[in-house]
């Protein structure tokens, strides 16, 4: 009785997930290429997660990584002489995602991806070179789709979602956790309090989330589900989904974490219990938070705070133009979507160890 409960379960899962991915497929296939970030009712099926047969594609479509390629450049990246970060580099692979199949073994194929796509993209943009968080990036992206795939996907995401993010300065991210300070006091005023009072502010825990696109703080089925959303409605769900996670531990911060060393540790440390993605984007989504909102603490934060200012608030305000309701007219064809991705490499466990940042050639 239980087997077959079981069987009926299983098979019942497995005909709603056939039948939304069909959903998907056949709703993007028809699809205006100048009006896909305008359609609701896509927004919608993006929001409920794209199936994982689709994910690759789906992520490439939207952040017009096509649009970068250009043959031949990759290999010819990779052929170049070793860049000045490729010590770093080197770090990093060994301790990305260190649990997870595709990079366990040294030298293994995902290390050796990893290692190509970074050490590729360091030549490929000089100024910018090796950041720490870009082997999050580039390793979330390798369990989705090939290397050079991946490479042109990175590509995109620092071009397009995260102008000022790994720049040596760290520009963005020290303005953006200011900006975080001013809408967690407006969302959140008591726990904002509690926060400043034991002296914990956004720099503490914002670079850890923001870098690595959440990686390292959520459940690998949040974590999907948010880049889902990331790449169709752009850089404003990390301050959403920010103040969704300080929602949803409000009350454990406001009542067990009496002192800045237990805030900090539960929130670079926070259990996958209570970030599950179905209560964590709708938290996120039943936020009020406009891109106009976040534009005007930047722009406040860059002239009268001393932290960041002088620091360039542009480039955040051209991430804010990225996603929903952007022109689109350039988009590639939908109709790429219809292959399906046999790349997919499932998450079997979240990497260990601390959540802080390793140091990187821009911060030592």
């Amino acid at each position: 009785m239980g087997n077959s409960s079981r069987c009926t379960s299983t098979h019942s899962s497995m005909k709603e997930y056939r039948e939304r991915e069909l959903k998907w497929l056949s709703v993007v296939s028809k699809m205006d290429v100048g009006t896909v970030e305008k359609d609701n009712k896509l927004k919608k099926l993006v929001r409920s997660g794209i199936p994982a047969s689709i994910r690759a594609k789906s992520w490439q479509f939207l952040s017009r990584s096509r649009e970068y390629q250009k043959p031949g450049l990759y290999k010819t990246l990779l052929q170049g002489a070793k860049s000045s970060v490729h010590d770093v580099i080197e770090q990093d692979v060994a301790r990305c995602y260190p649990n997870h199949v595709h990079f366990m073994r040294r030298d293994g194929e995902g290390q050796n991806d990893l290692r190509d796509v970074l050490s590729a993209y360091a030549q490929y943009n000089p100024d910018l070179g090796y950041c720490q968080g870009m082997h999050c990036l580039a390793g979330c992206m390798l369990m989705q789709m090939p290397a050079e795939d991946a490479f042109w996907l990175l590509v995109a995401t620092v071009d397009r979602y995260l102008k000022g993010y790994f720049d040596p300065s760290l520009s963005q991210i020290r303005i953006d956790t200011v900006v975080i300070g001013e809408l967690l006091r407006e969302h959140q005023p008591k726990l904002a309090r509690h926060l400043e009072s034991n002296g914990v502010t956004p720099i503490m825990y914002i670079p850890s989330w923001f870098l690595t696109a959440f990686t390292l703080s959520l459940p690998w089925s949040s974590v999907l589900r948010l880049w889902d959303v990331f790449y169709f409605e752009g850089v404003k769900v990390f301050y959403r989904i920010t103040l969704a996670i300080l929602e949803i531990c409000k009350d454990h911060l406001l009542q067990n974490c009496p002192s800045n060393s237990e805030l900090l540790a539960f929130l670079l440390h926070i259990p996958h219990k209570y970030l599950g993605p179905d209560l964590l984007l709708e938290t996120a989504f039943r936020i009020k938070l406009s891109k106009s909102d976040i534009a005007k603490y930047a722009r406040k934060a860059s002239i009268k705070d001393a932290s960041v200012a002088g620091l360039p608030f542009e480039p955040g305000l051209e991430n804010l133009k990225v996603g929903q309701n952007q022109s689109t007219s350039s988009l590639p064809s939908l109709k790429s979507l219809s292959g399906i991705s046999k790349r997919v490499k499932p998450h079997r466990s979240q990497t260990s160890g601390p959540h802080t940042l390793p140091k990187s050639s821009h911060l030592t």
